[in-house]
């Protein structure tokens, strides 16, 4: 591992004065929201007592001239206004007196911005006449209330235009006190958050920084004072340790997995060479087996012709036996070439119409004239005769299963192959009663190479379940299978049923039942 030198920390701005710092803004931030919030508070309480006192006052000066305004004497009254205007604590306000038809008896204004827009006509048209206020822009307030007597007869408006400026000095007056306070508190918290923040936060920050600069330089030494504390400081203290000796490992890892890598590299190596020999070998060898094989079989076409000069009867079995026995060693090279295409990815479907009833009939007549103790029983009648499929590679999978079911029942006489449609799929069952196969291996049977563990003893090599469900899956199908020990299997195959269209299969002329007469020999070797 390369190894950086790490020093310790010399900026100003370290941990723990940034949390510091943090802790100082917020604690700041919350006081002045409190200040701000309780001066809005107060803002509106100082203003609404201001309003409440100005209409009281003017519900106070209404009752006071209603005699003036019965009679209509102005000098009357401007007696109670005389005396609100000698008392200079006051603001300045205006004053509005009319009579019960809206007439004007006296004006005085000393707030020149001020203008009421109140329309003492529609004021005094209502039900119920009560003191009304509204707060205006240029900072003033206009009260409205009736003039009446203590029968609440009403004799005229009295409108009053007060000055708010009273109010925006109490707010300034609050406004500097709240400050006051603020700073205050705020510098005897500020304060108090350093001292306590720095004791207690910045000091162990600043031990375990340098106890981890000496973990990076390999000094550290286990048994920090830290360890003790049952806070997070101490988890961190405790976790440090952890990590060094995890350090410590994590080296010695290393080093070990740096060797097995390279061994595992080797191993793949030589892998990758063996099955690399292992599909060379197995097509080399098919291709050595085929050549003598293609003579032989073309002796025999010889033989056949000259058959005038031998025993006929005799000669007749002897090639029936020579073809049969290519035709098997011809099977088994081509399931293994199969497999190697299908290995290297070179397997190509050449999907046409197909007589598939009449395929699995022809196949079953086959392998029940080549075994010599067993019987196949079948019947497909039920089996389309003009569908898509690839026709070789499903005599491939046909001759696979026949072979199979007869060569693993070697104790039984009987192979069943039935045929039918099943949700619209061709279905083909093929059942011996041989030596099964295990539930445990129903998984695994599929497998390349692999054989059921009750196989021991009969030949075999174990591709051809393989190459069998991999040309069924190419054209769509399935396989699947069900067996018991020694009572026998039933492997079942399902194919969609695809019409050709236009195009026509060549049907395969042979009985569709066992049940039904059989051809003779001299037509299964023409039809072969």
């Amino acid at each position: 591992m390369n190894e950086q030198k790490i020093n310790r920390s010399k900026i100003f701005w370290n941990v723990s004065r940034k949390v510091c710092f943090l802790a100082i803004t917020g604690t700041t931030l919350c006081f002045a929201l409190l200040t701000y919030i309780n001066w809005q508070v107060e803002k509106e309480r100082i203003y609404q007592i201001v309003i409440d006192n100005a209409v009281i006052k003017t519900e106070l000066l209404a009752s006071q001239i209603v005699g003036g305004v019965r009679w209509k004497k102005p000098e009357a009254i401007w007696r109670p206004f005389n005396s609100l205007k000698a008392n200079n604590s006051i603001s300045n306000f205006n004053i509005h007196v009319f009579d019960n038809s809206g007439n004007q008896l006296i004006e005085h204004k000393e707030l020149k911005q001020h203008n009421h827009a109140w329309d003492i006509s529609v004021f005094l048209s209502q039900d119920e006449i009560q003191t009304e206020y509204i707060k205006n822009h240029d900072n003033t307030l206009t009260v409205i209330t009736p003039i009446k007597n203590t029968r609440d007869t009403i004799f005229g408006t009295l409108v009053m235009g007060w000055s708010l400026e009273q109010a925006e000095n109490y707010q300034q007056q609050s406004l500097l006190e709240e400050l006051y306070v603020f700073l205050a508190f705020t510098i005897i918290s500020v304060s108090f958050l350093f001292l306590i923040i720095n004791k207690k936060v910045g000091k162990v920050l600043k031990q375990l920084s340098h106890e981890m600069v000496l973990v990076t330089q390999n000094k550290h030494k286990p048994g920090s004072d830290l360890l003790s504390r049952k806070d997070e400081f101490g988890l961190m203290a405790n976790a440090l340790e952890v990590f060094k000796k995890n350090t410590d490992n994590l080296k010695k890892i290393e080093e070990k997995l740096i060797e097995k890598t390279l061994q595992l590299e080797s191993t793949l190596q030589k892998e990758l060479k063996q099955n690399a020999l292992q599909r060379d070998f197995i097509s080399m060898t098919s291709h050595e087996f085929r050549t003598p094989l293609a003579i032989i079989d073309s002796s025999v076409q010889r033989i056949e012709r000259r058959m005038d000069k031998l025993d006929k009867e005799q000669l007749q079995r002897r090639i029936h036996k020579i073809k049969v026995a290519t035709q098997r060693m011809l099977t088994l090279i081509d399931s293994t070439l199969s497999a190697s295409r299908i290995e290297a990815g070179e397997v190509e479907i050449e999907l046409g119409p197909v007589d598939l009833a009449g395929l699995v009939a022809q196949l079953c007549i086959s392998h029940d004239d080549i075994a010599d103790k067993h019987t196949i029983t079948y019947n497909v009648e039920q089996l389309p005769r003009n569908m898509i499929a690839d026709f070789s590679k499903l005599s491939q999978v046909f001759t696979n299963l026949l072979s199979n079911a007869i060569k693993y029942s070697p104790d039984a006489s009987e192979v069943i192959v039935n045929g039918f449609l099943e949700n619209n799929r061709a279905t083909i069952t093929i059942q011996d009663f041989g030596i099964g196969i295990s539930q445990e291996d129903w998984d695994n049977i599929f497998e390349r190479y692999y054989r059921s563990s009750n196989t021991t003893g009969i030949s075999g090599t174990g591709i051809g379940l393989c190459l069998v469900q991999t040309l069924l899956e190419l054209q769509g199908g399935v396989i699947s299978v069900e067996s018991e020990v020694n009572q026998g299997s039933t492997f079942k195959v399902q194919m969609p049923v695809n019409p050709p269209g236009d195009k026509t299969a060549e049907i395969i002329e042979v009985p569709l039942s066992s049940q039904k007469n059989k051809p003779s020999l001299d037509d299964i070797m023409d039809a072969l």
